[in-house]
């Protein structure tokens, strides 16, 4: 055998990892575009989801809470289930979770199903995003490595973008249940994908290493004492505001969040190490980019109520002559004739 065809099959043998490597790279960034679509896309949604479940729009609020924190309270725990379980098997089941829990979403009758719905695709999405992209470094060579956190990155940066016109699309032209439908065919992509290119149990698994239990006591407190803040400020949501329940709600969360500070503190290996807030520099990066993500996170919840809630002038679904109101028109609106005087909630946008 030649020299020059020696040198070609090593070529060829190494363009073909390089290839599937690249396609891994791309399964795990449609799965991380697909989950921060979700995260975003319902905010457009909020007013005529409020309208279909009898609920006030600032109370849906918590369906979206609910999973950005599933997701991030979860995502120290999906390391430990792909070292535990495999890569292969946890993307597997995040991907196909996230689909079922669309699914469910789509079919709530009522704000609390919708909710149980959105904290069970949090599950999906913690473990579907940070074990796609921790696959794909353990296979990925080091001289690729730059451009395959390339294609991991630029998911997260299209998606916030798009959300907004494609949730107000599906829920102008069809309904809000579109917004959880279209993850359906997304997510049966996903899943075949990754049957076809999700390397095994044997190639991501070091069998010398013996993964390290996460910090159950420490998750759990902060898990517990976000989820009753979070309680506690939906409440003040709902008029008029059961004040005992709101009181002992927030008395909670900040009980265990005390107790989860000072467990996090303490224990050798803690599933968030507080103690790197004292290096100064990251203590002012990470206190400037939580309030930075505060605003910008709240922006693309906020306008939707506002363009489309009250504020932005009421408007009836029918025509003037065939509006049916019950109520008075108020002295405010008495210069728009024909216009009911309703919140969005009660039918007019």
């Amino acid at each position: 055998m030649s020299a020059g065809s020696t040198s070609g099959s090593a070529a060829g043998a190494a363009v073909a990892p390089a290839r599937g490597h690249q396609a891994l790279a791309l399964l795990v960034a449609g799965c991380f575009f697909m989950e921060n679509l979700d995260s975003t896309i319902v905010t457009t949604a909020v007013p005529s989801i409020a309208r279909d479940l009898h609920v006030d729009a600032a109370s849906v609020g918590v369906a979206i809470t609910a999973y950005v924190m599933t997701v991030a309270v979860l995502i120290p725990v999906s390391g430990w289930l792909a070292d535990r379980f495999g890569s292969r098997t946890i993307l597997l089941t995040a991907i196909a979770l996230f689909t079922l829990a669309s699914i469910a979403c789509a079919l709530s009758p009522t704000l609390p199903v919708l909710v149980v719905g959105r904290i069970v695709q949090g599950v999906g999405g913690a473990m579907m995003v940070p074990v796609g992209r921790m696959t794909v470094l353990r296979v990925t060579a080091k001289e690729n490595l730059i451009r395959a956190v390339a294609l991991l990155t630029w998911p997260a940066l299209a998606a916030p973008i798009l959300a907004p016109f494609v949730g107000g699309l599906l829920t102008t032209y069809a309904s809000w249940h579109w917004i959880f439908l279209v993850n359906v065919p997304l997510g049966l992509i996903g899943f075949v994908a990754a049957v076809r290119i999700v390397p095994g149990r044997a190639a991501d698994v070091d069998p010398d290493r013996v993964p390290t239990p996460p910090d159950w006591l420490g998750l759990s407190l902060t898990s517990v004492g976000i989820a009753s803040l979070v309680w506690a400020a939906t409440l003040l949501t709902v008029t008029p505001v059961d004040v005992p329940q709101t009181i002992l709600a927030a008395v909670v969360g900040l009980v265990l969040i005390g107790l989860a500070v000072r467990h996090l503190l303490r224990t050798p290996k803690p599933f968030v190490d507080l103690r790197l807030l004292r290096i100064t520099t990251y203590k002012v990066a990470m206190g400037g980019g939580s309030v930075y993500r505060f605003v910008i996170s709240a922006i693309p919840f906020v306008l939707p109520l506002l363009f489309q809630g009250p504020s932005a002038g009421p408007r009836c679904r029918r025509e003037a002559p065939c509006c049916s109101c019950s109520r008075a028109i108020s002295q405010s609106n008495r210069r728009r004739p024909g216009c009911c005087a309703l919140s969005a909630s009660d039918g007019c946008w």
